[in-house]
């Protein structure tokens, strides 16, 4: 199994499990006792919140991510009891290193993506599921040990709310001070990497749109509000988004710019103006968050998110 010996280390320390000869033996399941149970009726140990009486069907949409997928499958099954889970279903787009075995050793159906790209995948894997609520992870996340358990909630407390997610945090320790930034200057946020959704309603408005490979999340969250229901974002659930160095995490968003069926018109105009902003931006980050680093790391971001959005407008013609 082709795992990155970095990753390995790292997830080991954090979450108390032990390796042998690639096999994975857990020392506890912090959640076995403490997420709300599948049941239907009103519990008191769960301070009143409705439960369902069905499994949730899992979705993620993957492409060579062996290097990350070992720990983000593993944070996954600790954080979400099996008793609460239906399909385990992985879009892979024609992965040429060892992910689509890494998901079977996980139990995960490995369907092979009719076109690569964010929104494609995750509406082919939309179209499998079968449960009235649907979870959606990324290859590259360490999923909270209380994500289960708190961000259901929101969904079986109040029928209006059609997604709730956690919020991410990278593991790079500059972009982690930007993304602190921003979360705490409370802008809006959006991600599809760790949401619990009402199936039916996201499929009655479209599921992912394919024309905005760069943004289908804050495009999802605008068409989810437009119909009346609520997208709630739980700034208290923290996930780790595994990230190498700076180069390599400014350049991902580039990376996606290659899926693009079309220009992803609706931000252009806000990546060019941030942007310009950037170089004042990262100076106010690199004082607030004592990350001098930030005053050049931010505006590279920034440049990333403009190049990306700059080539799919050079592919339109």
């Amino acid at each position: 199994m082709e795992v990155d010996e970095k990753i390995k280390d790292y997830y080991t320390k954090k979450n108390a499990i032990v390796l042998h000869k690639s096999l994975i033996v857990e020392l506890s399941h912090p959640l076995i006792n403490g997420v709300p149970l599948i049941s239907s009726s009103n519990d008191s140990e769960n301070n009143g919140v409705k439960t369902l009486d069905q499994k949730i069907d899992l979705t993620m949409w993957t492409l060579n991510s062996a290097k990350t997928l070992w720990a983000t499958l593993m944070s996954i099954e600790k954080a979400i009891p099996k008793r609460s889970v239906g399909q385990k279903i992985m879009v892979d787009g024609h992965s040429t290193d060892e992910t689509q075995n890494i998901g079977k050793k996980f139990g995960w159906k490995i369907i092979d993506a009719k076109k690569v790209g964010i929104p494609h995948q995750a509406n082919q894997a939309l179209e499998m599921v079968k449960t009235e609520i649907f979870a959606s992870f990324e290859h590259d996340i360490i999923l909270n040990h209380n994500w289960f358990q708190k961000i259901l909630k929101h969904l079986l407390s109040d029928p209006e709310v059609a997604v709730a997610q956690g919020v991410r945090l990278t593991t790079n320790p500059v972009f982690k001070k930007i993304e602190e930034f921003c979360l705490e200057r409370n802008i809006p946020y959006s991600s599809i990497d760790n949401n619990l959704y009402r199936t039916e309603l996201i499929r009655s408005i479209g599921g992912f749109d394919p024309r905005f490979p760069l943004s289908c999340d804050r495009n999802l969250q605008d068409r989810v509000r437009k119909a009346g229901y609520k997208w709630i974002v739980d700034k208290t659930v923290f996930s780790d988004h595994i990230r190498g160095t700076v180069r390599q995490s400014s350049g991902h968003v580039y990376t996606l710019s290659k899926f693009a069926d079309s220009q992803d018109s609706a931000s252009l105009s806000s990546v060019l103006s941030r942007f310009l902003f950037s170089p004042i931006r990262g100076v106010e980050i690199s004082i607030k968050k004592e990350c001098p680093q930030a005053v050049i790391v931010y505006p590279y971001w920034r440049f990333m998110l403009l190049k990306s959005s700059l080539k799919m407008i050079a592919k339109q013609k």
